[in-house]
This record gives structure tokens, C-alpha cells and sequence, in this order.
């Protein structure tokens, strides 16, 4: 075994095949590689974090560069520029992950090759019902947690540090709870902190999501919505108004709005405005200080609307793309996505292959995120 080590650690080649090989004049277990440090650290930021994982298993000098901070610093933005779609799937409390790029310009004859990616079995209940993906952390819940706490996932992007905002809230006057929990090394504890403001989470399961370090997420403040903005990096609390408009039908509490990034701004939508599928209609937050939105309007044609009404909103991508996707239980051998395109009004259905199903299982879909990227940092 050690010998193994020894040879699996010297005088690593890189094959423009991809191939690795063994240099026969190595003799030095940190010998020079013939491909300068640099180079090599530009290449490796391009690929998936699979191959990481196996270089690193079988070369010490690439381990070595791969767990420097700069290097996973540079992995994370290449990863940002390179978004993916992450489907799951789940039978009999076992979450099947897939992973397949998000395409720039989607046509009618497009398709999407999945992969698999993650199986994650639990011994109770995790939903994926409103998960939230952020630099390459997925936020999952338990249904015992969330009856008592909302949960929500944050990044602090000067501090570089994932944090958890956890609040229990009540209804009949009692002060709220607002704990932080940075995700670091060593011993993970709870910290209180403060806020000046008295809101409830409107649910526990409502979409939150945080952009470029702010955490967005839905509350009542006396009988009206807000959106409560909370600065990662400060762990100061504030507020933004919303309108009756977009508060329309959100009397039921079953019901919430839907947070999603639109070109680095906060976007909402409220599936109630949208007619039942006649129409979409997005609210972008142009100005925090001012409380100030913008509303968009998308009309859909007569046979758009059929379709519309049979898929579910999930998200914009970072080309200004609104995407859909179908509903819950949907037949996995039958799974598409769904782009519309603003500009040119006109949707584009991709097939997604690759979703297998385990003969003798149950499976069902459960939810697509879109704009998941890779992080070295958890490695």
C-alpha cells in the first residue's frame, strides 16, 4: 500500500488524452511537475469536482494545490459561470440527485443529458419541496424542524462563510428568537442575535433566497407582507414594503410568494396574479431604500396557455430566461424543461434524459433548481 502511495504521488503527467501517467525519471515525491503551477491551477478550475476529488486522491502535489484558498476561490467563480440544473428524485426516503448544464441558446431539438449525482437517504422525512441552492449548498428540511423554526441559508461574501438564520416566532406577543449559525471548521454553535422589528415568517417552507449577501425572505410585520432583508455580513435586519397587488390571494397561509435572483435583483411572483396561466407577471425590486418595483407583464397566447397551466414556475436564469418546469409526480421518463424567452416571447421545450428508474420502486419527482454550482470548500 505504501508503495502504491509513493508511486500514485510522483511524477505526474498530464496527457492531452486526459490520461495520467507515470514519469519513469521521477524520483522526488514533490518533484517540479512539468506543467507550471499556474497552468495547472487554470486547467483544474475548469473542470467538475468529481475529477477533483479523484485527482486529489491520486496525486499529493495537485491535493496540495486543490486545498489552497486561492484555488477554490478561482474553482467557485469558473463554477459560477457555469451554472447547472440539479433534478430530484425521491423513493422511499431516498433523495436521487441529477446534475445537467443549463444551456445558453435552447431550441426545439435540444435535450439534456442527466447525470447522477448525489443519493441521500434519511431515516425521516426531508423535503424538497422550496429548496434553496446557494454556491453550492443545498438547504434541506426536516418536517419536525420546521414546525418549530424557519430556516434560511445565507453567504457572506467579504467573510467568504456560509450562515444560517434560524427564528421561532409567536403569534401572541411573545418576542422572536433570531439565531446565526456560521457553517466553519471546529465546534458549530447558535448566536443570538437582534432585531428591532416584530415580524412573523409567513411559512416556514416559503422561498427565501440571498443575493450578492443579503437574505430575502417573506414575513408579516403587523397585518401586512414585507420582505425582511437580512445583511449576512452585518446580521443587521431591515424591511421592504410590497403592494396589495402583489399581495393578492395570499390570504390563505398555505400561500406565499416566490423569491427568485432576476440579473441581481430581487424578484417575486405570486402565481395568483397570473390568471390561471393567461398570463405571467413578475415584480423586480428596483430600489430597497424606496421601497421602489417594477412590474412585468407576459401575455401568453391561446395554446401557450394550455401548456402553462400544466408546468410550474421555477426561476430565471442568469440570461434573463424565465424557466418552467412540470409539477410534482410528474412521469420521470417524460421530463422536460421549459425556457421563455422575454424578448422574443416564444417558449422552448428541452427533454431531459438520463432519469432512470429503479425497477420496483415508487419513484417521483419532486422539485428542479436551476443555477446550482459547485464549491470546493466542503470537499
Amino acid at each position: 500500500m505504501k508503495n502504491m502511495e509513493q508511486q500514485s504521488s510522483k511524477g505526474l503527467v498530464l496527457t492531452t488524452s486526459g490520461h495520467e501517467t507515470q514519469s519513469a525519471n521521477s524520483v522526488k515525491e514533490y518533484s517540479d511537475p512539468p506543467i507550471p503551477d499556474d497552468l495547472l491551477t487554470e486547467i483544474f478550475s475548469r473542470v467538475p469536482a468529481k475529477s477533483i476529488a479523484r485527482c486529489r486522491c491520486v496525486s499529493k502535489f495537485l491535493a496540495s494545490i486543490f486545498c489552497r484558498p486561492d484555488f477554490t476561490d478561482l474553482f467557485l467563480t469558473m463554477s459560477l459561470t457555469r451554472p447547472r440544473f440539479l433534478f430530484a428524485l425521491e423513493a422511499d426516503k431516498t433523495l436521487f440527485l441529477y446534475s445537467a448544464h443549463q444551456p445558453h441558446n435552447p431550441n426545439d431539438n435540444s435535450s439534456l443529458v442527466a447525470t447522477p449525482y448525489q443519493t441521500l437517504i434519511f431515516p425521516e422525512y426531508i423535503g424538497f419541496d422550496n429548496p434553496r441552492t446557494l454556491c453550492g449548498l443545498v438547504l434541506l428540511w426536516q418536517m419536525r424542524v420546521i414546525l418549530i423554526a424557519a430556516t434560511y441559508l445565507g453567504y457572506d461574501r467579504i467573510g467568504k462563510r456560509f450562515k444560517v438564520l434560524r427564528m421561532t416566532s409567536s403569534r401572541d406577543g411573545r418576542p422572536n428568537t433570531h439565531q446565526v449559525l456560521t457553517l466553519e471548521s471546529g465546534k458549530l454553535l447558535w448566536r443570538m442575535v437582534e432585531c428591532k422589528f416584530h415580524f412573523v415568517p409567513t411559512l416556514a417552507l416559503a422561498t427565501h433566497i440571498c443575493i450578492n449577501g443579503v437574505l430575502y425572505f417573506e414575513a408579516k410585520l403587523g397585518k401586512s407582507t414585507v420582505i425582511v432583508c437580512f445583511d449576512v455580513t452585518s446580521e443587521k435586519f431591515g424591511f421592504i414594503n410590497t403592494n396589495e397587488d402583489m399581495e393578492q390571494g395570499l390570504a390563505c397561509e398555505l400561500k406565499s410568494l416566490e423569491l427568485f435572483n432576476y440579473k441581481g435583483k430581487l424578484g417575486i411572483h405570486n402565481k395568483e396574479n397570473d390568471l390561471y396561466g393567461k398570463r405571467l407577471v413578475l415584480w423586480v425590486l428596483e430600489d430597497a431604500g424606496n421601497h421602489k418595483w417594477s412590474k412585468n407583464v407576459y401575455v401568453f397566447s391561446p395554446l401557450d396557455e394550455k401548456m402553462v397551466k400544466h408546468i410550474k414556475f421555477v426561476g430565471v436564469t442568469g440570461r434573463g430566461e424565465i424557466v418552467y418546469s412540470p409539477r410534482p409526480f410528474h412521469p420521470v421518463n417524460w421530463y422536460f424543461v421549459v425556457f421563455y424567452n422575454v424578448e422574443s416571447k416564444t417558449f422552448t421545450r428541452v427533454k431531459v434524459e438520463g432519469l432512470e428508474v429503479e425497477e420496483g420502486e415508487k419513484n417521483h419527482f419532486k422539485n428542479t433548481l436551476i443555477g446550482y454550482v459547485e464549491n470546493l470548500e466542503f470537499m
